[in-house]
Protein backbone atom coordinates (compact mmCIF):
# COMPACT_ATOMS: atom_id res chain seq x y z
CA UNK A 1 0.00 0.00 0.00
CA UNK A 2 1.17 3.55 -0.77
CA UNK A 3 2.79 5.23 2.26
CA UNK A 4 0.63 8.34 1.83
CA UNK A 5 -2.49 6.22 2.09
CA UNK A 6 -1.02 4.42 5.09
CA UNK A 7 -0.43 7.74 6.86
CA UNK A 8 -4.06 8.76 6.33
CA UNK A 9 -5.34 5.32 7.27
CA UNK A 10 -3.37 5.36 10.53
CA UNK A 11 -4.67 8.81 11.44
CA UNK A 12 -8.28 7.96 10.64
CA UNK A 13 -8.19 4.63 12.50
CA UNK A 14 -6.50 6.36 15.43
CA UNK A 15 -9.36 8.87 15.54
CA UNK A 16 -11.96 6.10 15.62
CA UNK A 17 -10.14 4.21 18.34
CA UNK A 18 -9.69 7.39 20.40
CA UNK A 19 -13.43 8.06 20.15
CA UNK A 20 -14.04 4.48 21.34
CA UNK A 21 -11.73 5.23 24.31
CA UNK A 22 -9.23 2.60 23.13
CA UNK A 23 -6.47 5.09 23.90
CA UNK A 24 -3.47 2.78 23.92
CA UNK A 25 -4.36 1.29 20.56
CA UNK A 26 -5.16 4.75 19.15
CA UNK A 27 -1.76 5.91 20.33
CA UNK A 28 -0.11 3.11 18.34
CA UNK A 29 -1.89 4.25 15.19
CA UNK A 30 -0.87 7.87 15.70
CA UNK A 31 2.70 6.72 16.34
CA UNK A 32 2.63 4.73 13.09
CA UNK A 33 1.30 7.73 11.18
CA UNK A 34 3.91 10.09 12.58
CA UNK A 35 6.68 7.65 11.70
CA UNK A 36 5.71 8.47 8.10
CA UNK A 37 5.74 12.25 8.63
CA UNK A 38 9.06 12.47 6.78
CA UNK A 39 7.01 12.14 3.58
CA UNK A 40 5.89 15.33 1.85
CA UNK A 41 2.49 15.16 3.54
CA UNK A 42 0.19 18.15 3.91
CA UNK A 43 1.38 20.04 7.00
CA UNK A 44 -2.16 20.37 8.32
CA UNK A 45 -2.49 16.58 8.43
CA UNK A 46 0.78 16.27 10.33
CA UNK A 47 -0.36 18.92 12.80
CA UNK A 48 -3.63 17.02 13.16
CA UNK A 49 -1.77 13.78 13.90
CA UNK A 50 0.39 15.46 16.57
CA UNK A 51 -2.68 17.14 18.06
CA UNK A 52 -4.64 13.88 18.18
CA UNK A 53 -1.70 12.02 19.69
CA UNK A 54 -1.26 14.79 22.26
CA UNK A 55 -4.96 14.63 23.17
CA UNK A 56 -4.75 10.87 23.49
CA UNK A 57 -1.77 11.22 25.82
CA UNK A 58 -3.77 13.68 27.94
CA UNK A 59 -6.50 11.04 28.32
CA UNK A 60 -3.75 8.67 29.47
CA UNK A 61 -2.43 11.30 31.96
CA UNK A 62 0.86 11.52 30.05
CA UNK A 63 0.97 15.30 30.21
CA UNK A 64 4.71 15.76 29.66
CA UNK A 65 4.57 13.57 26.55
CA UNK A 66 1.52 15.48 25.32
CA UNK A 67 3.44 18.75 25.66
CA UNK A 68 6.17 17.34 23.41
CA UNK A 69 3.57 16.59 20.73
CA UNK A 70 2.03 20.05 21.04
CA UNK A 71 5.52 21.60 20.78
CA UNK A 72 6.03 19.79 17.48
CA UNK A 73 2.62 20.79 16.19
CA UNK A 74 3.11 24.43 17.22
CA UNK A 75 6.46 24.44 15.46
CA UNK A 76 4.60 23.60 12.24
CA UNK A 77 1.52 25.77 12.88
CA UNK A 78 2.27 28.60 15.34
CA UNK A 79 -1.12 30.25 14.66
CA UNK A 80 -3.35 27.46 15.96
CA UNK A 81 -5.15 28.61 19.11
CA UNK A 82 -6.24 25.08 20.01
CA UNK A 83 -2.68 23.77 20.15
CA UNK A 84 -1.72 26.49 22.61
CA UNK A 85 -4.87 25.77 24.62
CA UNK A 86 -4.14 22.05 24.93
CA UNK A 87 -0.50 22.63 25.79
CA UNK A 88 -1.62 25.20 28.37
CA UNK A 89 -4.10 22.68 29.74
CA UNK A 90 -1.34 20.10 30.13
CA UNK A 91 0.88 22.65 31.89
CA UNK A 92 -2.00 23.59 34.20
CA UNK A 93 -2.59 19.97 35.20
CA UNK A 94 1.14 19.67 35.92
CA UNK A 95 0.85 22.82 38.11
CA UNK A 96 3.19 24.75 35.82
CA UNK A 97 1.01 27.80 36.02
CA UNK A 98 3.40 30.31 34.46
CA UNK A 99 3.73 28.26 31.26
CA UNK A 100 -0.01 27.52 31.28
CA UNK A 101 -0.85 31.22 31.61
CA UNK A 102 1.51 32.09 28.76
CA UNK A 103 0.02 29.47 26.41
CA UNK A 104 -3.57 30.32 27.28
CA UNK A 105 -2.86 34.02 26.71
CA UNK A 106 -1.40 33.20 23.28
CA UNK A 107 -4.45 31.06 22.54
CA UNK A 108 -6.73 33.98 23.37
CA UNK A 109 -4.64 36.38 21.32
CA UNK A 110 -5.03 34.06 18.33
CA UNK A 111 -8.75 33.53 18.98
CA UNK A 112 -10.28 36.18 21.29
CA UNK A 113 -13.61 34.28 21.31
CA UNK A 114 -12.12 31.03 22.64
CA UNK A 115 -14.23 30.85 25.79
CA UNK A 116 -12.69 27.63 27.13
CA UNK A 117 -9.21 29.18 27.06
CA UNK A 118 -10.60 32.26 28.83
CA UNK A 119 -12.27 30.10 31.50
CA UNK A 120 -9.11 28.11 32.19
CA UNK A 121 -6.99 31.27 32.30
CA UNK A 122 -9.45 32.85 34.76
CA UNK A 123 -9.36 29.68 36.86
CA UNK A 124 -5.53 29.83 37.08
CA UNK A 125 -5.48 33.53 37.85
CA UNK A 126 -8.02 33.06 40.66
CA UNK A 127 -5.93 30.43 42.46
Amino acid sequence: MNKFFKFNEYVELGKVLKECEAYLIALEYFDNALELSYLPINKNRIVEAYDLRGNTKIFLSRYGDAIIDYNKAIEIDPHNAYLFFWRGFAFEVMKKYQQATKDLSISLKLDPDFSLAKSLLDHIENK
